[in-house]
């Protein structure tokens, strides 16, 4: 056993550098190969991320597609900029299990439909809309599925790190877990580095316990450059519940 190696990390000699700018580690304090920000995941955080996609569907609409989540068995979350009206809702398909399992094959899609006749709440300000979604068998999507209690009471600070599962592009099911920092929190929103794309909107943002602190909505324009895009954004949790009241459980 080489001993040395276990304790630094090396061999006795250290390494060959190969190339490129060193790396400035502040007060010269030695750790065992962290660059810059630890980024170690516990392995629950994995199952904890695969569990919470199941609450998360991809919304199939006439032309185009959007992201949406259970808040309840059978109560689906998007924004209002996706389901506008109930017609909007009652054209829509919802996809869960729209994605791909690890041989590379598609997974079998678990599809329902919207009864917006029944629930249908919508705010363009906050841009949310939930609306209930029709059983099948008798039983509610969220029976099998799962769902978001948006009631957790987590608060939003600058620098936490939220994950975004989402079907960017209407691709299937993704997530967003790197250089996903918030940056800015007010009474309304949060804006965040977590990579989104267009049909990403309605997806949850969830921190690293995945509870859903925002709804993802929109990005934001670098201030200095109309052609650049620099964060993105979603109306906190907060704010939604207080305008939804006893509609959300």
């Amino acid at each position: 056993m080489k001993w040395h190696w276990l304790m630094s990390g090396s061999s006795k000699s250290g390494f060959k550098w190969t190339g490129g700018e060193t790396i400035d580690r502040e007060f010269g304090v030695l750790v065992e190969a962290v660059i810059g920000e630890p980024n170690f995941k516990n392995i629950w955080w994995m199952e904890k991320a695969l569990e919470a996609s199941k609450a998360v569907a991809r919304v199939k609409l006439p032309a185009g597609s959007a992201t949406g989540f259970l808040i309840a068995p059978d109560i689906l979350m998007t924004n209002n900029h996706v389901f506008e009206n109930k017609a909007d809702a009652a054209n829509a398909t919802i996809q869960f299990n729209y994605r791909l399992i690890a041989d590379g094959s598609p997974a079998p899609v678990d599809e329902w439909q919207c009864d917006p006749d029944d629930l249908f709440k919508t705010n363009p300000t906050l841009d949310y809309s939930i609306v209930r979604l029709e059983s099948k068998e008798d039983k509610k999507a969220g029976d099998s599925r799962g769902f978001f209690n948006l009631r957790h009471g987590v608060d939003s600070v600058v620098n936490q790190r939220v994950n975004i599962i989402q079907h960017p592009g209407g691709r299937f099911q993704e997530i967003a877990f790197r250089e996903n920092l918030i940056k800015d929190v007010t009474d309304s929103y949060i804006q965040y580095l977590t990579d989104t794309d267009y049909g990403s909107s309605g997806s949850p943002v969830l921190d690293d316990w995945f509870n859903v602190i925002a709804l993802h909505n929109q990005r934001v324009r670098d201030p200095n450059d109309p052609y650049r895009w620099y964060r993105n954004q979603g109306f906190r949790v907060t704010a939604i519940l207080s305008d939804a009241g006893n509609l959300i459980p």
